[in-house]
């Protein structure tokens, strides 16, 4: 600037293309510390060719950092390319004797001066290091990684602050299209394992780059209308995550998604995560008929995966029906336990219900621990109703039990709730 005003045009436009090669270097090594390999293997070159004094590997290098940066490491996006060689050809003929066919030397005009002045602050200068293609290296290795975040609202933080914050927008798209095509065909295979934090990290991508969403969508509406019949039944597992995505579905693609629930082989059934399309009224009768003929083995996997509403009645059942002491505590655990903190309380009166009515189940000697810390989850409002607990303490005093359910006691009174007077018993009982 300091040129230009003094106008020294050649020099200014000469110092422009100092001042982007600079940038461009200082926002590699930002992106090398990040994990971006390209850039990390661009400064490789650079830091050698600086160490051992090869001006004329230096010079091929700085001759092709605007394409590098173009096309492999993504800094820049491709019209910014187009500007800023013009600008690395302009400086040429500032900065070496070049003249024109009148043997005139090149004088650049203020205005084409300010141009290259402009584009190397809005294009450059100005700019932040962010991450291009490399973004799926980065994620690739992150989301396998211990250090990925499990629970859903840390990821959604995280996915934003580390990558969407860091991606130029039309990497974004592509960032977005990955994600999705993982969870709709299962590619790449490893990250199969990683569902949950990979639909997480889709959710992210939707609630926190909605500029980028519309085309996302409307590429994994396509997705979902050509996809395979092999993957048909990811595709219902997408559907359940994302449900917005079932009315844009051409109708042929409903019915292939409709026919694939119906005909489900209930024996061989293990991707449970369809379930979670049963909130959606085209596949919800399908689905609950599904649930009621899981076998004990298949409902406790199914509960794992996701303890859906809809799964609560068949897993209370079940719990219910415990034919031994062992097998009525196992049964507490796979198919009980998981629904902590999630149950209201007409689903904790059914759960207490499920004790009461079987010796199996009160008399367990896991039972009251287990019981204690299933309601240590929840929250006062959602205890069981006063009346169904008047039934339970009924229970133990008769069958001398009230010692061993002590803490629960303790537990259900911090809301006002107090015992009730006992019963008489008959002489039967006594």
């Amino acid at each position: 600037m300091k040129a230009y005003k003094a106008g020294a045009l050649r020099s200014a436009l000469s110092s422009a293309w100092g001042a982007v090669v600079y940038d461009l270097i200082a926002k590699y090594r930002e992106l090398s510390a990040l994990g971006d390999a390209a850039a990390a293997a661009f400064l490789q070159k650079w830091d050698n060719a600086t160490a051992t004094g090869d001006v004329k590997k230096l010079l091929e290098l700085e001759a092709g950092i605007i394409t590098d940066a173009t096309a492999t490491t993504q800094v820049l996006n491709r019209i910014a390319g187009v500007h800023l060689e013009r600008l690395h050809y302009d400086r040429h003929l500032c900065a070496h004797p070049a003249y024109s066919a009148e043997a005139e030397l090149f004088e650049p005009s203020p205005e084409l001066v300010r141009l290259h002045l402009v584009n190397a602050i809005d294009l450059v200068l100005s700019q932040e290091p962010l991450v291009g293609k490399a973004i799926f290296e980065l994620f690739d290795g992150d989301v396998q990684s211990p250090g990925f975040p499990s629970a859903h609202v840390r990821i959604l933080d995280y996915v934003e602050q580390r990558y969407l914050s860091r991606v130029r927008p039309q990497n974004i798209k592509n960032f977005g299209i990955i994600v999705a095509k993982s969870l709709l065909k299962g590619v790449p295979p490893h990250w199969d394992s990683l569902r949950k934090k990979i639909a997480s990290s889709l959710v992210a991508i939707r609630d926190r780059a909605p500029n980028s969403w519309p085309d996302i969508s409307a590429t994994i509406v396509r997705l979902i209308n050509n996809i395979e019949p092999e993957s048909r039944p990811r595709a219902i597992a997408f559907i359940a995550a994302f449900t917005d995505f079932w009315e844009p579905l051409e109708v042929p693609t409903k019915t292939a998604l409709q026919e694939t629930v119906d005909n489900i082989d209930v024996d061989r059934f293990e991707d449970y995560q369809i379930l979670g399309a049963v909130n959606l009224p085209a596949l919800r009768e399908s689905l609950l008929l599904l649930i009621d003929h899981l076998s004990i083995g298949q409902l406790a996997a199914a509960v794992a995966m996701e303890p859906l509403d809809e799964l609560w009645p068949r897993a209370v059942d079940e719990y219910e029906k415990s034919r031994s002491y062992r097998g009525s505590e196992s049964n507490f655990r796979d198919l009980i336990a998981p629904f902590a903190g999630r149950l209201a309380n007409d689903q904790h009166d059914r759960l207490l219900d499920a004790v009461i009515k079987n010796g199996e189940n009160w008399d367990a000697a896991d039972t009251p621990a287990l019981l204690l810390g299933l309601l240590r989850n929840t929250n006062n409002a959602d205890y069981p109703t006063h009346d169904v607990r008047d039934r339970l303490y009924q229970l133990l005093y008769k069958m001398h039990r009230r010692q061993h359910y002590q803490d629960l006691l303790e537990l259900l009174q911090t809301d006002g709730w107090t015992f009730p007077p006992p019963q008489q018993q008959d002489d039967e009982d006594q």
